[in-house]
């Protein structure tokens, strides 16, 4: 059997720029970098494993927001005949570094807490109270200034992460601290320390476990497979469509491909106009950026096993007489 096979270009609404989220990583670049200095100098000084966890996280910070802005200046380079989808998934695979370093760093805290219920030390509150309500400050400055910005990449927001749990952390420091001062039970110090490791490793897992669903190309969660199959088959011309994937390539960047089956009697023509109908129906209802589409004539007309049988049915586990309505084999025209 002969047919038509269609395919966009490999793009045909790339996504925008990120200008906002790249000034917003290096705002937030500078406020931690400073302030982790004055955290390091303020933990010495003071013997608060709190504080140092805190510099330490922030230290990770730094190194998050740094990764994050390369990742951001790899994903621009074009493509090339060896990434012929460019850089795009540098992003990923650095929110997923970010998000690890986060797990490590708070395995890291319990295990010097576990030894410091065993010998708690001399711990100056007043000091640690002042260096974490400075260290506070910069992380909430941090974090706002990449909450605008979180949304556009998966990178982003595990920078993102990395500065809001170091707020947090800095809320649970200057508590410690006050608890120390009012009372010298310093034993509250490495208890808030190991609250603030789950937390870290409660907010670590959500960016690794999303950026694992990219990597293993799984649908992207704000897309809807069989909302989408239902509206593509109900578009004029269409039998039914099968092999119907969808993937991300990076946040905000969603590809799909799908083979068409045309209604019978459908030329090359009315397929061209299908193929043109669907692209512009996934970007314009389910913002697809990289539609792959291969329209080829009615399976009656060549008897082709390989194009009968519909993605819903095969995904619902139903015959084509349990098609749910308008999911396709109306051929309208």
């Amino acid at each position: 059997m002969s047919h038509d096979s269609h395919h966009r270009p490999h793009d045909n609404a790339a996504p925008a720029e990120r200008g906002a989220s790249r000034r917003a990583l290096w705002s937030a670049l500078a406020i931690l970098s400073v302030f982790m200095v004055v955290e390091v100098a303020g933990g010495l000084l003071t013997s608060s494993l709190a504080l140092l966890s805190d510099a330490a996280h922030m230290l990770t910070d730094v190194a998050a927001v740094g990764l994050a802005l390369f990742a951001q200046r790899i994903a621009r380079r074009a493509p090339s005949p060896r990434r012929s989808y460019g850089y795009r998934r540098v992003e990923i695979v650095a929110a997923l570094a970010n998000g690890s370093v986060l797990w490590i760093m708070a395995a890291l805290i319990v295990v010097v807490a576990v030894r410091r219920f065993a010998d708690p030390p001399v711990i100056k509150g007043g000091l640690m109270i002042a260096v974490a309500v400075a260290g506070l400050v910069a992380q909430a400055l941090a974090a706002l200034t990449l909450a605008r910005a979180r949304h556009e990449s998966l990178n982003v927001r595990g920078a993102y992460l990395h500065a809001l749990t170091d707020a947090v952390q800095s809320v649970g420091v200057v508590a410690a601290g006050v608890v120390i001062v009012l009372t010298g039970f310093t034993l509250v110090d490495p208890i808030v320390s190991c609250l603030i490791a789950l937390f870290i490793m409660w907010s670590g897992g959500k960016v690794v476990f999303e950026a694992l669903h990219v990597l293993l190309e799984g649908t992207p969660r704000e897309i809807d497979l069989e909302a989408l199959a239902r509206a593509m088959q109900g578009s004029p011309g269409v039998a039914s469509v099968t092999d119907l994937h969808a993937w991300s390539l990076t946040t905000g960047y969603n590809a799909l491909s799908a083979h068409v089956v045309a209604c019978e009697g459908s030329g090359a023509d009315d397929r061209e106009r299908i193929r043109e109908e669907l692209t512009d129906l996934l970007r314009r209802e389910f913002h697809i950026h990289h539609a792959t589409l291969q329209v080829e004539k009615s399976c009656r007309m060549g008897g082709d096993a390989g194009c009968c049988g519909d993605w819903l049915d095969r995904a619902n586990g139903e015959g084509s007489s349990n098609r749910p309505n308008g999911a396709g084999g109306a051929c309208r025209e």
